[in-house]
Protein backbone atom coordinates (compact mmCIF):
# COMPACT_ATOMS: atom_id res chain seq x y z
CA UNK A 1 0.00 0.00 0.00
CA UNK A 2 2.78 1.98 0.39
CA UNK A 3 3.96 2.22 -3.00
CA UNK A 4 0.44 3.32 -4.05
CA UNK A 5 0.19 6.24 -1.49
CA UNK A 6 3.65 7.56 -2.40
CA UNK A 7 2.82 7.58 -5.71
CA UNK A 8 -0.16 9.87 -4.92
CA UNK A 9 2.20 12.55 -3.81
CA UNK A 10 4.40 14.84 -6.37
CA UNK A 11 7.43 15.93 -4.53
CA UNK A 12 10.22 13.81 -2.71
CA UNK A 13 9.88 15.91 0.14
CA UNK A 14 6.05 14.76 -0.03
CA UNK A 15 7.13 10.88 -0.38
CA UNK A 16 9.22 11.49 2.70
CA UNK A 17 6.47 12.59 5.15
CA UNK A 18 3.75 10.11 3.39
CA UNK A 19 6.60 7.07 4.17
CA UNK A 20 7.32 8.24 7.70
CA UNK A 21 3.68 8.75 8.51
CA UNK A 22 3.12 5.43 7.06
CA UNK A 23 5.31 3.62 9.52
CA UNK A 24 5.35 5.64 12.67
CA UNK A 25 1.83 5.77 12.94
CA UNK A 26 0.10 3.00 10.20
CA UNK A 27 -0.11 0.54 13.20
CA UNK A 28 -1.87 3.46 15.69
CA UNK A 29 -3.91 4.30 12.69
CA UNK A 30 -5.46 0.23 12.48
CA UNK A 31 -5.99 0.01 16.32
CA UNK A 32 -7.99 3.40 16.49
CA UNK A 33 -10.20 2.15 13.95
CA UNK A 34 -10.36 -0.99 15.20
CA UNK A 35 -11.59 0.32 18.54
CA UNK A 36 -14.02 1.57 17.00
CA UNK A 37 -15.37 -0.38 13.94
CA UNK A 38 -14.28 -4.10 15.90
CA UNK A 39 -13.51 -5.39 12.24
CA UNK A 40 -10.98 -6.01 10.46
CA UNK A 41 -11.94 -5.35 6.99
CA UNK A 42 -13.45 -2.06 8.19
CA UNK A 43 -10.45 -1.10 9.82
CA UNK A 44 -8.57 -1.64 7.19
CA UNK A 45 -10.70 0.30 4.85
CA UNK A 46 -10.76 3.08 7.09
CA UNK A 47 -7.03 3.43 7.51
CA UNK A 48 -6.62 3.39 3.82
CA UNK A 49 -9.19 5.83 3.62
CA UNK A 50 -7.29 8.09 6.36
CA UNK A 51 -4.28 7.83 4.47
CA UNK A 52 -5.77 8.99 1.18
CA UNK A 53 -7.28 12.20 3.26
CA UNK A 54 -4.00 12.96 4.33
CA UNK A 55 -2.38 12.58 1.22
CA UNK A 56 -4.78 15.17 -0.38
CA UNK A 57 -4.00 17.96 2.25
CA UNK A 58 -0.18 16.62 2.32
CA UNK A 59 0.66 20.94 2.66
CA UNK A 60 -1.91 20.85 6.01
CA UNK A 61 -0.17 18.07 7.46
CA UNK A 62 3.24 18.90 7.03
CA UNK A 63 2.23 22.75 8.11
CA UNK A 64 1.50 20.57 11.75
CA UNK A 65 4.68 20.13 14.05
CA UNK A 66 6.11 16.80 14.37
CA UNK A 67 4.92 16.23 17.70
CA UNK A 68 1.50 17.16 16.86
CA UNK A 69 1.22 15.18 14.09
CA UNK A 70 -0.35 11.83 15.47
CA UNK A 71 -3.09 13.34 17.40
CA UNK A 72 -3.87 14.95 13.62
CA UNK A 73 -3.47 11.09 12.35
CA UNK A 74 -5.58 9.80 14.81
CA UNK A 75 -8.17 12.40 14.75
CA UNK A 76 -8.76 11.44 11.28
CA UNK A 77 -9.08 8.14 11.15
CA UNK A 78 -10.99 7.67 14.13
CA UNK A 79 -13.52 9.90 12.23
CA UNK A 80 -13.89 8.13 9.36
CA UNK A 81 -14.27 5.31 11.78
CA UNK A 82 -17.01 6.48 13.25
CA UNK A 83 -18.68 7.61 9.52
CA UNK A 84 -17.96 4.08 8.74
CA UNK A 85 -19.64 2.75 11.84
CA UNK A 86 -22.77 5.14 11.44
CA UNK A 87 -23.19 4.19 8.05
CA UNK A 88 -23.09 0.53 9.02
CA UNK A 89 -25.90 1.51 11.86
CA UNK A 90 -28.02 3.63 9.08
CA UNK A 91 -28.10 0.51 6.83
CA UNK A 92 -29.27 -2.06 9.33
CA UNK A 93 -31.69 0.51 11.58
CA UNK A 94 -32.00 3.64 9.27
CA UNK A 95 -31.37 7.34 9.69
CA UNK A 96 -32.21 9.14 12.90
CA UNK A 97 -32.84 12.51 13.03
CA UNK A 98 -30.92 14.57 15.00
CA UNK A 99 -32.49 18.11 15.99
CA UNK A 100 -29.57 20.82 16.35
CA UNK A 101 -28.55 22.88 19.76
CA UNK A 102 -28.97 26.47 19.96
CA UNK A 103 -25.81 27.89 19.70
CA UNK A 104 -24.75 30.79 21.02
CA UNK A 105 -22.89 32.85 18.54
CA UNK A 106 -21.54 35.34 20.89
CA UNK A 107 -18.84 33.41 22.61
CA UNK A 108 -15.31 33.76 20.96
CA UNK A 109 -13.13 30.62 22.16
CA UNK A 110 -9.84 33.13 21.85
CA UNK A 111 -11.24 35.63 24.19
CA UNK A 112 -11.93 32.69 27.04
CA UNK A 113 -8.34 31.25 26.61
CA UNK A 114 -7.10 34.72 26.72
CA UNK A 115 -9.06 35.16 30.36
CA UNK A 116 -7.48 31.64 31.46
CA UNK A 117 -3.78 32.28 31.93
CA UNK A 118 -3.39 28.83 33.39
CA UNK A 119 -3.18 26.84 30.30
CA UNK A 120 -3.39 23.71 32.44
CA UNK A 121 -6.65 24.57 33.27
CA UNK A 122 -7.74 24.88 30.03
CA UNK A 123 -6.40 21.76 28.83
CA UNK A 124 -8.62 19.99 31.66
CA UNK A 125 -11.18 21.80 30.77
CA UNK A 126 -11.12 20.65 26.93
CA UNK A 127 -10.70 16.96 28.09
CA UNK A 128 -14.09 17.88 29.79
CA UNK A 129 -16.03 18.39 26.38
CA UNK A 130 -17.54 15.86 24.17
CA UNK A 131 -14.79 13.65 21.74
CA UNK A 132 -16.22 15.46 19.14
CA UNK A 133 -15.75 18.85 20.81
CA UNK A 134 -12.42 18.15 21.29
CA UNK A 135 -11.30 17.13 18.06
CA UNK A 136 -12.45 20.08 16.13
CA UNK A 137 -11.28 22.51 18.68
CA UNK A 138 -7.52 20.90 18.62
CA UNK A 139 -7.75 20.73 14.54
CA UNK A 140 -8.64 23.83 14.85
CA UNK A 141 -7.22 26.09 17.51
CA UNK A 142 -3.92 24.13 18.24
CA UNK A 143 -3.62 22.39 14.56
CA UNK A 144 -5.01 25.86 13.33
CA UNK A 145 -6.73 24.08 10.29
CA UNK A 146 -9.74 25.89 8.57
CA UNK A 147 -13.65 25.03 8.49
CA UNK A 148 -13.06 23.82 5.34
CA UNK A 149 -10.30 21.69 6.01
CA UNK A 150 -11.88 20.08 9.19
CA UNK A 151 -14.77 19.49 7.13
CA UNK A 152 -13.35 17.63 4.14
CA UNK A 153 -10.97 15.57 6.80
CA UNK A 154 -14.01 14.85 8.80
CA UNK A 155 -16.36 14.05 5.91
CA UNK A 156 -19.00 16.47 7.07
CA UNK A 157 -20.49 19.89 5.52
CA UNK A 158 -18.85 22.97 6.81
CA UNK A 159 -21.98 24.05 8.59
CA UNK A 160 -21.68 20.94 10.42
CA UNK A 161 -17.78 21.95 12.03
CA UNK A 162 -18.69 25.11 12.70
CA UNK A 163 -21.69 24.30 14.70
CA UNK A 164 -19.65 21.65 16.65
CA UNK A 165 -16.93 24.48 17.25
CA UNK A 166 -19.73 27.06 19.06
CA UNK A 167 -21.27 24.31 20.41
CA UNK A 168 -17.80 22.97 22.03
CA UNK A 169 -16.90 27.10 22.39
CA UNK A 170 -19.91 27.24 24.56
CA UNK A 171 -19.65 24.23 26.48
CA UNK A 172 -15.89 25.28 26.90
CA UNK A 173 -16.52 28.81 28.26
CA UNK A 174 -18.98 27.55 30.87
CA UNK A 175 -16.24 24.95 31.91
CA UNK A 176 -13.91 27.89 32.35
CA UNK A 177 -16.25 29.84 34.10
CA UNK A 178 -17.06 27.69 36.96
CA UNK A 179 -13.78 26.74 37.52
CA UNK A 180 -12.38 30.29 37.68
CA UNK A 181 -14.95 31.64 39.69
Amino acid sequence: MLSLYLSMVETEEQRSLVEQIYHDYEQTMYHAAFAVLHNKQDAEDAVHEAFVRLITNIDRLAAIEKKKQKSYVIIVTRNIAIDTYRRHQRETVGAEDISDMDIADDLDLEQAISDSTDRELLMKAVEKLPEKQQEVLVMKFFHEVSTADIAQMLGIEPSAVRRRIARAEKNLYEILKGELE
